[in-house]
């Protein structure tokens, strides 16, 4: 299994930064998303589950993800997902936002990535945390290099 916990400090209110994760902009903090259609409950509810089509490279894959968790208050926002990648993983995450000040965010991205089938998991063994940990790093500046460009 590999797992992460990560934050950072946005440069942009809570409420701007958190618009980034609504259905209707995802695709600026994931651009490898093709789509992401609504199937079932609400989009800002805990049990939505959406389809979601995603490519890397030459390959296209289809998964349901589906909100575990939602809380969307003044000073703290929260969105917790699960899906499953390839019928060879098991990946959950969480986004949490923290309101600092008027005009900053605190942004913790954490989860993990579970193999299901012994292949799987040993393609995490194998896996390089390095590489891993810059995917996370590399998600996070994207998301406040977005954020921030809002202002």
């Amino acid at each position: 299994m590999v797992k992460w916990k990560e934050q950072v400090v946005i440069n942009a209110p809570i409420d701007q930064t958190w618009r980034l994760f609504q259905d209707e902009h995802i695709h600026r903090i994931m651009p490898k998303v093709e789509s992401h259609e609504l199937l079932e409950g609400k989009n800002d509810a805990a049990g939505a589950k959406h389809a979601q089509v995603y490519t890397e490279g030459k390959q296209q894959q289809r998964y349901i993800v589906e909100t575990l968790a939602y809380v969307d208050e003044p000073a703290k926002k929260y969105r917790e997902t699960t899906f499953e990648m390839g019928q060879m993983f098991k990946v959950r995450y969480a986004f949490t936002l923290e309101k600092e000040t008027e005009k900053t965010t605190r942004f913790i991205y954490e989860g993990h990535n579970k193999g299901i089938s012994v292949t799987a998991k040993m393609m995490l063994l194998a896996g390089s945390k390095k590489a891993a940990r810059n995917t996370v790093l590399n998600f996070m500046n994207r998301v406040k290099e977005q954020a921030e460009r809002e202002i």
